[in-house]
């Protein structure tokens, strides 16, 4: 399939089924007809900067241009069966497009990392809480806001997708091949009688057995829910990877055809403050800039966060100046190596 087939898998490869809309529009951007991004929910997000918690000390407009090579949108994927039940957002990530060194970066936050969130916080008056809780508190405003303000970032747009997109995305391309450990099975079998009775399905797909195993959407996504085995959050955030892994594989296999009719599938699960426009743009960059790198980092970093308990509650607490220092360092270099901080 050539060069077309290269750019469809790296671009895939930003969030899989969270920024499918944008790449797989970019793979098939000659092909999908603009009709399809009606299937898209739209979002907008606050019109000011600095309702959406952009710093104007540290991105003034007068010198915009100098990141005018680098867009930054907030990924998310949220953990509901009702569109209107306030949910707290599972997966988090920042999505750079570095058209200046034509990488994709990935920045995964922790979903318990403590944020400073005017308003809110596990008691009364206080102005400090989860991460992950911003989703149920503000939506995806409140969760742009909140990162660019602890973050000293500048988003300006998301994407958001929740779980049972996901299952209905991984079932579309057919399942994906995850090998699971023993300890994992019972965990993995509660979220999927969990979901099942949600689903009011007598019939819930247990999994009965480890090793290598062809999971169905919802087995899959129950895998990647799994945060009680192993190292806590940070092994859920492997599993969730593995997932989306898997999700590439099963993609980036499919041609021109096949993806546009599975974008088609998709779509309807995703809501965006991207306008049309903004992502056939994008798209377009994606495949004349030739992007051939996809790099990863995780905040907090490992030498530098805690688990902290104020007032009682579970947090994970983290050294603002060396993961901000990583954080910028890897947006915007070209090449910055997290070890090099410890």
């Amino acid at each position: 399939m050539g060069k077309l087939s290269k750019k469809k898998k790296i671009i895939i490869a930003v969030i899989s089924a969270l920024v499918i809309i944008v790449g797989g529009i970019a793979g098939t951007v000659y092909y999908l007809a603009m009709h399809q991004l009606d299937k898209i929910q739209y979002t907008p997000l606050p019109d000011k900067d600095e309702d959406k918690g952009i710093d104007p000390d540290i991105y003034n407009p007068e010198t915009e241009q100098v990141f005018d090579d680098y867009t930054n949108i907030m990924l998310i994927g949220v953990d509901a069966r009702d569109p209107d039940e306030d949910s707290r957002s599972d997966v988090m990530m920042i999505a750079t497009i570095d058209k200046k060194h034509n990488k994709i970066k990935l920045t995964s936050l922790m979903r318990d990392m403590i944020v400073d969130m005017e308003g809110h916080g596990p008691m009364e008056g206080q102005k400090q809480d989860r991460l992950n809780h911003t989703y149920a508190y503000g939506k995806a405003a409140l969760t742009v806001k909140t990162v660019n303000e602890n973050f000293k970032t500048n988003i300006k747009d998301f994407i958001k997708v929740d779980f049972f997109g996901m299952e209905k995305i991984i079932d579309y391309v057919g399942g994906v091949e995850i090998d699971l450990k023993q300890s994992e099975l019972s965990v993995l079998n509660g979220y999927i009688k969990e979901v099942s009775k949600i689903e009011k399905d007598d019939n819930p797909p247990y999994i009965e057995n480890s090793g290598k195993q062809l999971l169905n959407g919802r087995q899959a996504v129950a895998y990647a829910r799994i945060r009680y085995v192993g190292n806590g959050d940070y092994e859920r955030t492997s599993r969730q990877r593995r997932v989306l892994e898997a999700i590439i594989n099963k993609l980036t296999k499919l041609n021109p055809l096949e993806l546009n009719n599975a974008i088609g599938e998709m779509l309807p699960y995703v809501e965006t403050s991207l306008d049309k426009g903004t992502i056939i743009g994008l798209a377009k960059d994606f495949v004349t800039s030739g992007m051939s790198k996809v790099e990863q980092l995780r905040l907090p970093l490992d030498d530098h966060n805690e688990v902290i308990y104020p007032n009682g509650v579970y947090f994970i607490g983290w050294d603002k100046e060396p993961n901000l220092e990583a954080l910028h360092k890897f947006m915007y270099e070209e090449d910055f190596n997290p070890e090099s901080l410890k």
